[in-house]
C-alpha cells in the first residue's frame, strides 16, 4: 500500500472527491447502502467501511489500514469510527499517505464486535472524537531527520518533536532495522512510547543499540542512552547495562532514536534481577507493553454514501528486481479485487495501473518499471452500468527478508512483454529497455559460461558436446531477440507519437537506445534515426547538439552519407558555441571525419587536432600510453573473439579520447578490420580511404591497403582489388607485404582470365 518517488500525474483533491462521488452510476437492489445511513456526529460523511472484531479477541486497541480514495482531508479530521450503536470511539490517525493510504488505530468498547469507519465529507464539529485514554500497546513514530545534536538528549527529543511526520503504528518490540513506515532509506528521528506493566518491584537492567544516537527514558527519566554518531552495539559488554529500580505496575516507557543517514538500527532489551557485571540482555516481552491487546484487522469493502456498493481493491507489493545502471528497480505488485462479491457477479473488470498499461485480469500481477505515486482505477462493468474507484498508490521497493520471496527478472518478463511502449514517459521507457538489456546480458553471460565449462572439461565426445553447442546458440538468438526488443521499445520515442517528453529523461533514453541500436543490433540507420529524433524533440542546445554530433558520426562512419553528415555537423555546430569540453572535442572529431571522407586530409588533421586540444587538461604521457594500448588490446581480442558490439563501443570510446590516433592510424585500422569482421565491406574500405587522406605516410598504410585489397574481392570487384594491390606495391615498395600482394594479384589474374 505503500509508493515513494515521482509517478504519472494525479488528479487534484476536487477531482478525486468527485471521482469517489459521482463515478458510482448505478446501485445494487434495495437492501444495500442506499438503505444506510452515513450520517454521524452531526454531519454527512462520504464513505463507510466495517471492522469485525473475531469474537474470540479481547482487544482494547484495533489498528486497520486501508484506502480512503481521495476522502480524508490532509489532517485527518473527516474521519471517525462508531460503534454499531452509534456510539464515538476514541480513534488516532497513525498515517495519511503517501497516496490514499490510511492507517488508524481505535479504541474498543467492551463487548461490542462491530466498528463503523466513517469518512469523507466535512469534518464534525469539535468534541466529535472522544479522547484517548487506552494505555495498552507499543507506539512507534517516525518523522523527517532534522539537524540537531546528536550527544544530547533535549536536542534530538525537540527535533522529534518539531519534525514532520511520516507514519506511526504499534509494534510488539524496540526493535527495526529500517523505518517501517516508509520505502526510502534516508535519514529519520523515531520514537516509541508505550506503558510498561513491571510484574514485581526489583531492579531492571536496561539495554540499547542503535545506529547512531538512542536514548531510553523510563518515567520521563534518561535510564539508558548511546549518543552521538556510530555503529550498532554487537555485542552487549560490562558497563552496556544501566540498572534501575522499579516498583510494580505501570511505568511510562521512551525510546528516542535519530538516524542520521540511510542505515538503522534501534533495539532495546533489558535483564530482570541482573546478577554480577556480565550481561545476559533480553527482548522486553510484548505482553509487559499489553501489545497482546491490540489487533491488527482488515476493514471491510467500502460503502458510499450515494447509494451504490463500489469496487475497492488491495495492494501487496510482493518484490523486486535491481536493474543494473539504474537507480530504480522493478516492483511487482499484486492487485487483489476486494469488491463486494454481488457487484463483481458476472461482470467485466478494467484495471488501470497508472503507468499506461491496462488489464482484464480479476487479481492481476503488474511490474512497475519505477517507484512512484500512481493513480489506479478499477472499473467494473455490467450490461451498460459502471462502477468505478480510484486511489494513488504508493508502489516502492519492499521490505524482504526471505530469500525464497526474492523475484528473477524470468518472473518479470512475461508481464512486461505485454507492455505498449507508446504510453510509457521516457524514465519509465528507460526502465523496460534495460529490462531487455539485463535479459541479454545474462544469456551472454551463461554462453561465457558454458564455454568455459566445456574448455576446462576434455572428457566429452562432440556427440557429448553438441547439445551444449546447440544451446549456446539458441541464446545467442534469444539474447539478439531481447536486444532488437529493447531498440524496438524505445525507437517510437523518438519516431513515432508517443508519452516520453521531457530533454533529459529523452537525453537519458537516447544515451541509452542509440548505442544499443548501432553497437548491439547492428542497425545504424536505425540508431541515426533515433538520434535525429531526439535532436528534433530535445529543446535545450547542448543536448540537442549531442544528439546531432551522434547522428553525424553515423552518417559518416557507419553509412557514408555526406550531405546528412554536413547537415547535422552544422546544425550541432550552431547549437554548440563552446570551444572547449568533451562534447566541443568530439564535434571537432567528427568534422575530421568528415573532412577524411571528403578527401580533405589537411583540414582532417587540423580538426583532429583541435579535438585533442579541446579536452582541456591531458593525461600525463605514460598514463595516455597505457590507455591507447588498452584500446588497441581490447578491440584486437574483441574482433578475434567475434564480440563485435564490445569492439564496436571500444572504438568509439578510443577515438573519442584519443582523436590524434586517427592520424597515427592504428585506430582506423582496427576501425576497418571491425567492418570486414562484420561483413559490410565498402565500410571497411571507406576507412582505408580516410586513413591514406589523412596520412599517407602512415606505418599501418600498407596493412590497410591489404584489407582493402581483400573487401574488394569479397565485393566481387577484382578489378578494384589488383588497383588496391597495385597501391601498395607502388607507394609503399618497402612493406613486408609486398611479396604476398604480388602472389594475390597473380591469382586474380589468373582466375580472370
Amino acid at each position: 500500500m505503500r509508493t515513494a518517488g515521482r509517478g504519472k500525474p494525479v488528479v487534484s483533491k476536487a477531482a478525486r472527491l468527485a471521482v469517489a462521488t459521482a463515478l458510482v452510476l448505478w446501485a445494487l437492489p434495495a437492501g444495500g447502502a442506499a438503505a444506510q445511513s452515513f450520517r454521524r456526529a452531526g454531519t454527512e460523511f462520504n464513505s463507510k467501511r466495517t471492522v469485525q472484531v473475531p469474537p474470540d479477541k479481547d482487544y482494547s486497541v484495533v489498528q486497520v489500514e486501508f484506502f480512503h480514495h481521495g476522502q480524508i482531508d490532509a489532517e485527518g479530521t473527516n474521519v471517525l469510527v462508531f460503534t454499531r450503536s452509534r456510539q464515538a470511539v476514541p480513534r488516532r490517525i497513525l498515517q495519511l499517505g503517501p497516496g490514499d493510504r490510511c492507517r488508524l488505530a481505535f479504541q474498543t468498547v467492551p463487548r461490542e464486535k462491530v466498528y463503523e469507519i466513517f469518512y469523507g465529507g466535512q469534518p464534525p464539529d469539535e468534541g466529535g472524537v472522544p479522547e484517548w485514554t487506552s494505555r495498552d500497546g507499543l507506539l512507534l513514530e517516525t518523522r523527517r531527520y532534522k539537524d540537531c545534536n546528536l550527544n544530547r538528549y533535549e536536542s534530538v527529543r525537540d527535533a522529534f518533536l518539531s519534525a514532520q511526520p511520516i507514519g506511526a503504528g504499534y509494534v510488539p518490540h524496540v526493535r527495526h532495522s529500517y523505518n517501517p513506515f516508509s520505502l526510502v532509506d534516508e535519514p529519520f528521528l523515531s520514537r516509541y512510547t508505550g506503558t510498561l506493566w513491571i510484574p514485581a518491584p526489583g531492579k531492571y537492567g536496561f539495554f540499547t543499540s542503535s545506529q547512531d544516537a538512542s536514548f531510553l527514558l523510563i518515567d520521563g527519566r534518561v535510564v539508558v542512552a548511546a549518543p552521538g554518531r556510530h555503529g550498532p552495539l554487537r555485542r552487549a559488554t560490562p558497563g552496556s547495562r544501566r540498572d534501575v529500580q522499579l516498583a510494580a505496575g505501570p511505568h511510562r516507557f521512551e525510546y528516542y532514536h535519530a538516524a542520521a543517514g540511510p542505515r538503522a538500527t534501534m533495539v532495546a532489551a533489558w535483564e530482570e534481577n541482573p546478577q554480577g557485571k556480565r550481561p545476559r540482555p533480553s527482548a522486553i516481552p510484548s505482553q509487559y507493553f499489553h501489545a497482546d491487546k491490540v489487533g491488527y484487522l482488515r476493514p471491510g469493502p467500502v460503502s458510499m454514501r450515494s447509494g451504490g456498493s463500489v469496487p475497492d481493491f488491495l495492494v501487496n507489493l510482493a518484490g523486486d528486481v535491481p536493474l543494473p545502471d539504474s537507480r530504480w528497480p522493478l516492483v511487482g505488485v499484486k492487485f487483489i479485487d476486494f469488491s463486494p462479491p454481488a457487484l463483481t457477479l458476472k461482470a467485466r473488470l478494467r484495471w488501470d495501473f497508472g503507468d499506461g498499461q491496462t488489464s482484464r485480469d480479476p487479481n492481476p500481477f503488474h511490474v512497475y518499471l519505477r517507484p512512484g505515486l500512481y493513480t489506479v482505477t478499477l472499473s467494473v462493468r455490467r450490461g451498460a452500468r459502471d462502477a468505478t474507484i480510484t486511489n494513488r498508490v504508493e508502489v516502492g521497493r519492499p521490505r524482504i527478508f526471505k530469500q525464497a520471496q526474492t523475484h528473477t527478472l524470468d518472473q518479470y518478463l512475461p508481464v512486461l512483454e505485454t507492455y505498449d511502449p507508446k504510453t510509457l514517459d521516457a524514465e519509465s521507457l528507460r526502465q523496460l529497455v534495460l529490462a531487455y538489456q539485463f535479459k541479454a546480458q545474462q544469456l551472454i553471460a551463461q554462453i561465457g559460461e558454458s564455454n568455459q565449462s566445456a574448455s576446462t572439461d576434455r572428457t566429452e565426445s562432440p556427440r557429448e558436446t553438441q547439445p551444449a553447442a546447440d544451446s549456446v546458440e539458441e541464446r545467442k538468438a534469444e539474447a539478439a531477440r531481447y536486444l532488437a526488443a529493447a531498440v524496438a521499445a524505445a525507437q517510437g520515442a523518438f519516431l513515432d507519437e508517443s508519452a516520453a517528453q521531457g530533454d533529459r529523461p529523452l537525453m537519458a533514453l537516447a544515451r541509452l537506445v542509440g548505442p544499443l541500436a548501432r553497437c548491439e543490433v547492428g542497425d545504424s540507420l536505425l540508431a541515426g534515426r533515433i538520434w535525429h529524433g531526439a535532436a528534433a524533440r530535445i529543446n535545450d542546445p547542448q543536448l540537442k547538439a549531442e544528439c546531432e554530433i551522434a547522428a553525424a558520426d553515423i552518417a559518416v562512419n557507419d553509412l557514408g552519407n555526406e550531405k546528412t553528415a554536413l547537415t547535422f555537423l552544422e546544425a550541432a555546430a550552431s547549437h554548440l558555441p563552446d570551444q572547449q569540453g568533451p562534447l566541443a572535442s568530439r564535434l571537432k572529431r567528427v568534422w575530421g571525419d568528415y573532412y577524411a571522407m571528403t578527401g580533405d586530409g589537411q583540414r582532417a588533421r587540423k580538426a583532429y587536432l583541435e579535438a585533442e586540444a579541446a579536452q582541456g587538461s591531458r593525461r600525463r604521457y605514460a598514463e595516455g600510453i597505457a590507455w591507447q594500448g588498452a584500446h588497441a588490446r581490447s578491440t584486437e581480442q574483441f574482433i578475434k573473439s567475434g564480440e563485435l558490439d564490445r569492439a564496436a563501443r571500444q572504438l568509439h570510446a578510443w577515438q573519442d579520447e584519443f582523436p590524434t590516433d586517427k592520424i597515427e592510424g592504428y585506430l582506423t585500422l582496427l576501425y576497418a578490420r571491425y567492418w570486414a569482421r562484420r561483413q559490410v565491406p565498402e565500410r571497411a574500405i571507406a576507412m582505408a580511404e580516410q586513413l591514406l587522406t589523412v596520412n599517407p605516410d602512415s606505418p599501418y598504410a600498407d596493412q590497410i591497403l591489404w584489407l582493402a585489397a581483400e573487401c574488394e574481392i569479397q565485393r566481387g570487384q577484382p578489378d578494384r582489388a589488383l588497383a588496391t594491390l597495385h597501391a601498395l606495391l607502388t607507394d609503399y615498395p618497402g612493406s613486408p607485404l609486398g611479396p604476398e600482394a604480388k602472389k594475390k594479384m597473380a591469382a586474380i589474374e589468373a582466375r580472370e582470365g
